[in-house]
């Protein structure tokens, strides 16, 4: 699952807007996954081994290889966006796709006593 490319490598590329990649890749090369407080994202791990594979006729690295799930991606064969989310902005990121659209949810939570109805 390769990203692009986009960036200074193909400034065409549909996902450039002001001459910025808006999902920010290439990503940073890391030797580790890290979460980060800030955010909530992870940082996951890009190590700069050298492999390159050729993509649209350009060599990209591990800088655009995009998270993915191998598992879900075998059992449904179609690309399931995976992120690990560590913050209360995940609850505001999973109700902002339950209310798009005609799938709506109505979840409400009391706190009531059963014994005493």
């Amino acid at each position: 699952m390769i990203h692009g490319p986009c960036g200074t490598v193909n400034p065409q590329c549909p996902c450039m807007v002001d001459n910025k990649c808006s999902k920010d890749f290439p990503k940073a090369y890391a030797e580790e996954t890290v979460y980060v407080a800030d955010g909530g994202y992870p940082k996951y791990r890009r190590p700069d081994d050298g492999r390159v594979v050729l993509v649209r006729g350009r060599e990209v690295g591990n800088e655009c290889v995009v998270p993915y799930n191998p598992y879900l991606l075998a059992k449904y064969d179609a690309h399931i966006n995976v992120e690990i989310c560590t913050s209360i902005k995940s609850v505001m990121y999973i109700y902002k796709y339950i209310y798009k659209g005609h799938d709506r949810v109505t979840l409400e939570v009391q706190d009531q006593d059963e014994i005493a109805k």
